[in-house]
């Protein structure tokens, strides 16, 4: 090709390049903000819609499991043991027999006092029989005094000294009657007395049988058969100082624990709570607030609390321990927001919403927060839009973009 034929298609290849740019700066010129709308700058905020729900005041707490009842038995007697009949675990009566101590000196006071009471009986018959001589004879006396007097009214001629005598039989009877009286009042309360020894004796004997004050388990046996068993005392009243065995009833369980003193003026009778039991597989107890004890502990400053579950298969064991989730306060169907959804300051709580798509402060009164939502409980309406977070929201007065839909919840 000659040099003239090089410079011709030299020429075309420039002429094809400009007509390309050209292309590319027309199509750059159609999309220049100079021919479209400019972009919104004005910042875009999420919101949310108060909602319905219901809220509780909720405490965790540690909690330890007890026996509805527990009593540690001890002997009233001393004496061997002729007889353990129980052992731990087992499940007992109220008044079944769990040990039988020996104690034949006993028995023998209670024959010697009934054979005494029995004296004291014959005694007062005796005194009664003797009684009613004497009354008969003041009878007789009186008859004879009157007839004597009688005849003598009559002119029959009585001496003075017959008379005399007469009258000082009917004196002497008299006064025998009262001996009588007195000796068979004495008798009678012999008889009280020996009796109430027989009865006492008796009440004792009965001791000799350690029997079970309720239904329950036997949770401790210290004593075997053969053992001697001292009678309690007012500084052996201890398991380690004389306790035959500890019964528990465990057909309801305590659940123990301890509400700070912040959240006690939230607490009622029947707040529901539920409690996990430590290393416990399956579904945790439901149970409610049974009794607390309406003071604080002064070094604490907690307030005890208890939980009664009912534990018919014994799934549950005195000295667990558990974890409660307290629900005081409970309250259904109240509005809530976000709790990110709400600032404070010296003017009180307040929220932010969106008024002629600006940002405008709403005075709002809040009560119970509750797994993130707070409980709003004036200044908002359900349909009232309320910025999501307001650390992160513009301030007010600060002018935004709608929310798009699906934004706000």
């Amino acid at each position: 090709m000659n040099l003239i034929g090089r410079m011709g298609i030299a020429a075309l290849v420039v002429l094809v390049g400009v007509g390309t740019l050209g292309i590319v700066a027309e199509r750059n010129v159609a999309a220049s903000p100079s021919t479209s709308t400019a972009a919104d700058s004005r910042p875009r905020v999420e919101v949310v819609h108060p909602r319905r729900s219901t809220v509780a005041r909720r405490l965790q707490a540690n909690a330890t499991l007890d026996a509805f009842e527990e009593t540690d038995l001890f002997a009233k007697v001393s004496g061997y043991l002729s007889d353990v009949r129980v052992d731990i675990g087992d499940h007992v009566k109220a008044g079944q027999t769990l040990a039988v101590i020996d104690n034949p000196e006993m028995e023998q006071e209670l024959a010697e006092d009934k054979a005494q009471l029995e004296s004291k009986q014959s005694s007062l018959e005796s005194a009664r029989r003797q009684l009613d001589h004497f009354k008969a004879n003041v009878m007789l006396q009186n008859a004879l005094l009157e007839r004597r007097e009688e005849l003598g009214a009559a002119g029959h001629f009585i001496s003075d000294r017959t008379l005399d005598e007469v009258r000082a039989n009917a004196e002497i009877a008299k006064a025998d009657l009262g001996v009588a009286d007195a000796n068979r009042a004495l008798a009678a309360n012999e008889v009280d007395v020996a009796a109430a020894t027989v009865e006492k004796i008796k009440t004792l004997l009965a001791y000799t049988q350690i029997v079970a004050p309720f239904d329950g388990v036997v949770a401790r046996r210290l004593v075997n058969r053969g053992d001697l068993v001292q009678a309690a005392t007012a500084t052996r009243t201890t398991p380690s100082a004389g306790s035959l065995f500890t019964v528990q009833r465990i057909d309801t369980i305590r659940v123990f624990c301890d509400v700070p003193e912040n959240d006690t003026p939230h607490l009622h009778i029947g707040d529901p709570a539920i409690v996990k039991p430590s290393g416990f597989d399956g579904k945790p107890f439901i149970g409610k607030v049974t009794r607390f004890s309406l003071r604080l502990d002064p070094e604490t400053r907690n307030m005890r609390t208890e939980i009664d579950l009912p534990n018919l298969d014994e799934r549950l064991y005195p000295g667990m321990y558990a974890e409660v989730s307290l629900e005081m306060n409970r309250r259904p169907d109240v509005l809530t927001v976000p709790a990110v959804a709400v600032g404070s300051d010296a003017d009180g709580s307040f929220v932010y919403t969106i008024a002629d798509n600006r940002i405008a402060r709403l005075a709002v009164t809040t009560g119970l927060v509750d797994n993130g939502n707070i409980e709003v409980t004036a200044g908002l309406s359900d349909a009232t839009p309320v910025v999501a977070a307001i650390k992160s929201a513009p301030a007010p007065g600060t002018a935004v973009q709608s929310p798009m839909a699906g934004e706000s919840s």
